[in-house]
């Protein structure tokens, strides 16, 4: 008797539960599959999340893996002069010294320019030590900006302008004025570009006619083209579109005057950078 009444007791007592239970949440515990259901459900969603933020985290991965120049840099770039070297100390976000992939046969490709844009050099330092990089060069007295082109490994890289002041004297940013002759000639070799109309956001086509001189293979290529806008800011670096072609196809994300150099190897001439200087519209 007493063992039937504890039954009944405990029947009561998980009636009452089941009961409170179903009134507090609305729910009916007996209906096929319900807290199972919510149960797979939980185990679905976050499955999914954690699914999510390993697909994010795969996708910035690669991207900052594969697409040099894409979202904000995370390699530093010092640049000094003393005497007549000119050092480039590289650190990248964590800081570390990047390790650089060779891109046309070198680390890096220094890109330094006077800030009236008449003096202009392509550089190529060897590497001295951890994240340092050094080369003999003698710069005449002025303001320069400096370009250092490198694909560092792993890493999101942008090129932009490094201020170097040698000297005391001033040299003020110019303003350009288009080109009326698309010829120039130095040291006895004429090189022509063909007129460019060129526009924001469309491939433009620079094409070089070399006067029937055939170029030398420069750094992997028949030749290089380098770009800055009158504010020495913007910086561009294009190669041949072909192997066997002296045609450039440039892009461009702002309007502006800009000025170019192309480089051409000659066999009896060494290399020469021609001058020439477009408008985008």
């Amino acid at each position: 008797m007493q063992i039937k009444t504890w039954v009944a007791i405990g029947i009561v007592y998980l009636a009452l539960v089941i009961g409170a239970y179903g009134f507090i949440s609305g729910e009916n515990i007996f209906q096929s599959g319900t807290m199972h259901e919510e149960h797979n459900e939980e185990q679905n969603e976050n499955h999914n999340e954690e699914h999510e933020e390993e697909s994010d985290m795969d996708h910035s991965g690669h991207n900052q893996h594969s697409e040099h120049g894409a979202g904000e840099s995370q390699v530093k770039t010092h640049v000094m002069h003393q005497g007549d070297q000119l050092m480039i100390h590289l650190e990248d976000d964590e800081g570390n010294a990047p390790e650089l992939e060779i891109s046309h046969e070198k680390d890096m490709h220094v890109i330094a320019v006077s800030n009236d844009l008449e003096q202009y050099l392509h550089l190529h330092p060897e590497k001295q030590g951890e994240g340092m990089y050094v080369i003999n060069q003698t710069l005449a007295d002025g303001e320069y900006q400096v370009f250092i082109d490198i694909s560092p490994k792993g890493k999101a890289y942008t090129p932009t302008a490094n201020s170097l002041q040698i000297g005391e004297a001033t040299t003020p940013k110019t303003e350009l004025d288009q080109d009326d002759s698309w010829t120039n000639e130095i040291d006895g070799k004429t090189v022509t570009l063909e007129p460019v109309e060129a526009t924001v956001g469309e491939t433009v086509p620079l094409v070089f006619n070399l006067h029937g001189e055939s170029p030398e293979p420069y750094l992997g290529a028949l030749g290089h083209v380098v770009i800055l806008d009158e504010a020495v800011e913007e910086f561009i670096h294009v190669h041949p579109a072909s192997p066997d072609d002296t045609r450039f196809d440039a892009h461009f994300t702002l309007p502006g005057t800009y000025k170019l150099w192309a480089e051409f190897k000659y066999p009896d001439a060494g290399v020469i950078a021609f001058p020439f200087v477009i408008e985008v519209n």
